[in-house]
């Protein structure tokens, strides 16, 4: 392939030299021809002088004309033979003084082969003649301004969709995610890292993580499995255990979950920052009368449901715990009607109502999203990736 690049090179220099040397020469060649004098009409002239003596001559022979009007004739026609003879010298000295001199034509030949030197010498000075032909796509990529944690970003994740099979770039890229607060991204991002490269606690943790935080804080089944495997790696690791006691929670075993958080509380240090959250969700465990009321009155922030709502609603009643979601949710999608462009809350609404079994909410939902977010072609299909991963619709 390299040695047909080389052919196809020369091919085309060849070519350009052709063209520079046909231009220059194209345009020098009349500069360099002497200006011959045009053909000598004289010979010519005198013919015709000549032919109107012999026609005076044959005038007086037929008698048309006298000799004395014959004589004045051939004595006009040799006045003229006297005016062209000088009118021809006087034409070819002119001529003469205008023909280039001998000097011209070495300086038009010198520029003829000096102008495509200084060419090529330019070229070769200030131009790239090794530089190897570059696709559209890397002349983008190469304007990316790789200063730029967004652009560095766009680098990665470009390189990942050609190479999917680079582990150590998907394991970069997971935390990076989780900062933007892109779950749903860092998840897939973890999971792609761990088919490649294997489970190791710190993968299969960050997995976890990503995963709740992608649900809103719910602990979703593949989340609990990740967890349960790190911690029988790492009994000692905090963080599983923390995560699968609000699981426990979740699933309205509140004595084991109870039993987990004062466990963890005794081990805790005083001042780990996490210790004040597990003695809050134990408090919510003994206290759930209080917390009810206290999770009934308190009104949801205007992103959607927060863990911290869904963990309070599961300490409720069965009634009262759906009562709290459904409003939540209405609220949700009150605030959409008021803002469609918000994809994130879309996506939230979307995946509510598929969790609740309201399916034609949901395919509504769907509707809506697209509808207010015409236009915006990343917005529709991270749509249409919630709705193939829920399965609405089907």
């Amino acid at each position: 392939m390299r040695a047909d690049d080389d052919v196809l090179a020369m091919i085309f220099w060849i070519a350009v030299a052709a063209l520079a040397a046909a231009v220059t020469y194209a345009v020098t060649r009349p500069l360099m021809q002497t200006h011959q004098p045009l053909a000598d009409a004289s010979e010519a002239d005198l013919a015709v002088y000549r032919d109107q003596l012999a026609e005076i001559e044959a005038d007086v022979a037929r008698g048309v004309v006298t000799e004395s009007e014959a004589g004045s004739a051939k004595a006009e026609v040799g006045r003229r033979v006297l005016r062209h003879s000088g009118g021809k010298s006087d034409s070819k000295a002119a001529t003469d003084a205008a023909a280039p001199g001998s000097l011209l034509k070495p300086i038009y030949l010198a520029t003829s082969l000096l102008l495509p030197l200084a060419s090529v010498g330019l070229y070769l000075a200030f131009g790239a003649p090794g530089l190897p032909g570059q696709p559209l796509s890397e002349r983008v990529a190469a304007k990316v301004d790789g200063t730029k944690p967004d652009d560095l970003i766009a680098k990665v994740e470009a390189r990942l969709r050609d190479h999917p099979e680079d582990g150590k770039g998907w394991e970069v890229i997971a935390p990076v995610y989780m900062a933007q607060r892109r779950f749903s991204d860092a998840a897939s991002a973890y999971a792609s890292a761990i088919k490649v490269l294997g489970e190791t606690p710190p993968r299969l943790q960050g997995f976890a993580e990503a995963r709740i935080r992608a649900e809103n804080g719910l602990v979703p089944d593949d989340a609990r499995k990740a967890l349960q495997t790190v911690l029988a790696a790492d009994p000692k690791r905090k963080e599983p255990r923390i995560w699968l006691a609000l699981a426990k929670e979740q699933d309205g075993k509140a004595a084991d979950a109870a039993s987990d958080y004062r466990a963890l509380i005794a081990e805790a240090p005083e001042d780990a920052p996490w210790r004040a959250a597990l003695q809050d969700r134990l408090n919510r465990i003994e206290n759930p009368g209080a917390v009810a009321g206290n999770a009934q009155s308190a009104k949801p922030n205007d992103k959607g449901p927060t863990a911290a709502n869904i963990a309070a609603a599961e300490a409720m009643s069965p009634d009262e715990r759906q009562a709290m979601i459904n409003r939540m949710v209405s609220n949700l999608a009150e605030r959409l009607k008021a803002n469609a462009k918000d994809k994130d809350g879309w996506l939230k609404l979307i995946r509510a109502y598929q969790m609740l079994g309201r399916k034609d909410d949901a395919v509504k939902a769907v509707a809506d999203a697209k509808a207010g977010l015409a236009g915006d072609t990343a917005a529709l299909q991270d749509i249409d990736d919630m709705v193939k991963t829920l399965g609405v619709g089907g």
